[in-house]
C-alpha cells in the first residue's frame, strides 16, 4: 500500500473513531462470574529520530484484553487473562501474537499468577514518551520486562506499600526456553502525592552469543503536586560475564495538565561504564488532549545526539474501552 492510501486511511480512522463513544464492555456478570473485554487501540502517523528515515502510518497498540473472575467467597476470587495484539498482523502482515496468558488466585491484597505476563521490572520508571527515544530503562534495554514462563506474586501493604516478586522458569528443554530472571519490586506512597520505588533482578540468558548473566537494579521516584508532577529514575546493568557492557540509565520527567490537555517533557541519558563512545542521550515532549475519558489525541518529538540523526515526531488518535 503506497503512503498515500496510508495517510487516506489513517485519517478515516480518526475521523470514525473522534465520533464514537467507548463503554465498559462487561461481556458476562451473573452470580459470581465476570467476563470482561478491553481494548486499546493507538494508531499514529510517525517519522522515528534517525537517519534518512521517513514517515509511515504506526500501528503502536492494537491490544483485545479477554479477563474472568469468579468470586469464591469474599476474600478469595480466581481469574485469568488472554490478551491479543494485532500490531504486527497491521505492521507486518504476520499473525495476531499472545501478548498475555495467565491464570492466578488472589486472596484479600495478596495474589499469585502463572503464565505469560510482565515481571516485576515492568512496574518500575517514570518515562512519559509514547515512543521512548532510547529505552524505557536498563530492564528494557538490557534484560527483559516480560517472560513466557512466570511465577508472580504481588501484595499490597496497608494501602501504601506494592511488592511485586516475579521469577522466570528457564524451561531449557521447551520451545518456550530462552532465559531465567528473578525480580523484586517494591512501591510505596511515603505521603500524598510522592512515591519511591526500587527493583532488583537477576538475569540469565545462555542462548545468546555472548551469555548474559546481569545484575540490574534502579531506583525512582514520583512527585504529583497536582499542578506538576516530576519524576525521576536511575537504573543499573552489571554483566558478570562481560564487564564492558556494564551500563546504566537516568530517566527525568516533568507532567504539566492544562485543562482536557497533559503536556510531558523528558530527558534520557544511557552511559557505559568502560565505552563512552556508545553514551547517548535524547530528549522528549509530548502533548495529550482528551475528547472524553477513554478517547484522546496526542502529538510527539523526540531527538537524540547520535551523529547524522535528524528529529522524529508524530501524532495519533488513541481509543480504550
Amino acid at each position: 500500500m503506497n503512503k498515500l492510501k496510508k495517510v487516506l486511511l489513517f485519517a478515516a480512522a480518526l475521523l470514525f473513531v473522534s465520533v464514537s463513544t467507548s463503554f465498559a464492555a462487561t461481556v458476562v456478570e451473573k452470580d459470581d462470574f465476570t467476563y470482561k473485554i478491553k481494548g486499546d487501540w493507538q494508531i499514529q502517523l510517525r517519522q522515528d529520530p534517525g537517519v534518512d528515515q521517513e514517515l509511515d502510518v504506526e500501528y503502536d497498540d492494537l491490544e483485545l484484553k479477554n479477563s474472568i473472575e469468579y468470586k469464591i467467597d469474599d476474600n478469595l476470587s480466581a481469574f485469568g487473562q488472554l490478551d491479543f495484539g494485532f500490531k504486527n498482523a497491521a505492521d507486518k502482515d504476520d499473525d495476531p501474537h499472545l501478548e498475555e496468558a495467565y491464570v492466578g488466585i488472589s486472596y484479600q491484597d495478596f495474589s499469585l499468577s502463572v503464565g505469560k505476563m510482565g515481571n516485576a521490572a515492568d512496574e518500575f520508571g517514570v518515562e512519559a514518551a509514547y515512543e521512548e527515544p532510547i529505552a524505557e530503562d536498563i530492564f528494557d534495554e538490557v534484560t527483559t520486562l516480560d517472560g513466557d514462563d512466570v511465577i508472580k506474586g504481588e501484595a499490597k501493604i496497608a494501602d501504601m506499600v506494592t511488592v511485586v516478586v516475579t521469577h522466570e522458569l528457564s524451561s531449557e528443554s521447551e520451545t518456550s526456553g530462552n532465559e531465567e530472571f528473578t525480580d523484586v519490586f517494591v512501591g510505596a506512597e511515603v505521603i500524598d502525592g510522592l512515591e519511591i520505588s526500587a527493583v532488583y533482578q537477576t538475569y540469565e540468558d545462555d542462548i545468546l552469543t555472548p551469555t548474559q548473566d546481569v545484575t540490574a537494579y534502579g531506583v525512582g521516584v514520583m512527585y504529583d503536586a497536582k499542578v506538576v508532577a516530576l519524576g525521576v529514575d536511575y537504573s543499573v546493568a552489571e554483566d558478570d560475564l562481560a564487564p564492558l557492557m556494564d551500563q546504566s540509565f537516568l530517566n527525568a520527567v516533568v507532567i504539566v495538565p492544562v485543562g482536557k490537555a497533559k503536556i510531558a517533557a523528558g530527558y534520557q541519558m544511557h552511559e557505559y561504564d568502560d565505552v563512552p563512545a556508545n553514551d547517548v542521550d535524547a530528549w522528549y515532549a509530548n502533548v495529550t488532549y482528551k475528547l472524553n475519558k477513554n478517547v484522546s489525541t496526542f502529538a510527539e518529538i523526540a531527538e537524540t545526539d547520535e551523529d547524522g540523526t535528524d528529529m522524529g515526531y508524530l501524532a495519533g488518535l488513541r481509543l480504550k474501552f
